[in-house]
């Protein structure tokens, strides 16, 4: 991998995790386009971290006080969305390690991130609730929904930020809902990776610290541009975008498999 691929592929994971088209999905898609990632674990890994980092570094205060009271109205909340997403990670892992790989699915799960995408905000009550204050039932929906995001386009801050608004969470609330209950998840992954890869792995090859020092950079960007500009922002170009991407990979998978 060279540097610039590196940096590409930091890029688009930093950009892609925290705005709702779908971080997997564009790797995956890169993958079969550009011939950049590969199947590569320990570059998973590395990405990954970077995208860690930075919305820890982002939330750092919302998340020491979480820590500290971890049975406040909102980590009780965070802690039953991220209890279903778990079981469903760990009973379907094989399967969706299969489908994720393959990219077979991965037209269609644009499509369905696109039409979600653009069916909440043409039904989306402007007022809203705050975070603590969505019903339990509604943080068991965000994990479920969060789970379902394990298939590579299935965007998971689109799932989640979609499912919150849907329950009458409140557009900025849905959005640091979502950033937050990624951090659970992202962490366990990555520890659950990196297992598999050797420590050795993290001392060799300066081109993958330049790719998760890009996915840090650019999701910082990523979250720092979405919690500013949801308030006004429709979802709608998010929409558009990916299910015009699905459309491209599908009609490629069906008339030319010239990538897929």
């Amino acid at each position: 991998m060279t540097i610039w691929q590196a940096i590409v592929l930091g890029a688009i994971q930093g950009l892609t995790e925290f705005l709702p088209v779908s971080s997997s999905g564009h790797l995956v898609l890169m993958d079969k386009l550009l011939y950049l990632k590969g199947n590569s674990l320990t570059l998973d890994v590395f990405l990954h971290t970077g995208t860690l980092m930075a919305v820890v570094s982002y939330y750092f205060r919302e998340i020491l006080a979480l820590l500290r009271r971890p049975f406040s109205k909102l980590g009780l909340r965070l802690l039953v969305s991220t209890m279903p997403t778990v079981i469903i990670a760990l009973l379907f892992e094989k399967t969706f390690e299969q489908i994720f790989h393959s990219g077979a699915t991965l037209g269609i799960e644009f499509v369905i991130t696109g039409v979600l995408l653009l069916y909440v905000e043409s039904r989306l009550d402007q007022r809203g609730i705050p975070k603590e204050k969505i019903s339990m039932s509604g943080a068991f929906f965000i994990g479920l929904a969060q789970g379902a995001a394990i298939l590579p386009a299935l965007s998971r801050s689109a799932l989640t930020l979609c499912t919150a608004l849907g329950f009458g969470m409140k557009r900025d609330d849905a959005v640091k809902y979502s950033f937050l209950l990624s951090v659970p998840i992202v962490f366990g992954a990555t520890i659950f990776e990196v297992k598999d890869i050797g420590a050795t792995s993290f001392a060799m090859g300066g081109t993958l610290w330049l790719a998760l020092a890009a996915s840090a950079c650019t999701g910082y960007l990523a979250i720092f541009g979405m919690t500013k500009l949801i308030k006004t922002m429709s979802l709608r170009p998010f929409g558009y975008y990916t299910l015009l991407v699905g459309l491209f990979v599908m009609m490629d998978q069906a008339l030319f498999h010239r990538f897929f």
